[in-house]
């Protein structure tokens, strides 16, 4: 199985402030999915903007074929998976290795992968 990068996010304050910086930046343009989360909807890796405090690193998602088993899997090895939530784009997890170090699942949406 190959597991490759599937779609990011970046947190920012001010999701319009974002959109006219990044939009004026690289001719991205964006779709609001809820007033917490822009998806950026003309670049090759999918990716999206969420309104939080503003990080340093985005957080990446890797594609999986199935989030549910993939989740489970985490388990068995001695991690840990967060509550499965479902989105526009696909279904997603957060996960914790069995070092501490988090992670993010997805499976895309027909169209989103």
């Amino acid at each position: 199985m190959s597991v490759e990068l599937g779609y990011y996010t970046l947190s920012v304050r001010d999701l319009d402030r974002a959109a006219a910086f990044y939009g004026a930046l690289f001719g991205w343009e964006f779709t609001r999915e809820h007033d917490r989360y822009l998806h950026v909807t003309n670049t090759a890796v999918p990716m999206g903007f969420t309104s939080d405090e503003p990080s340093s690193q985005p957080n990446l998602y890797y594609h999986v074929t199935d989030v549910d088993a993939a989740a489970a899997r985490v388990a068995e090895l001695g991690g840990s998976a967060g509550e499965l939530f479902d989105s526009k784009s696909g279904r997603g997890c957060t996960c914790t290795d069995d070092q501490g170090t988090v992670i993010s699942l997805w499976q895309p949406e027909p169209g989103f992968g």
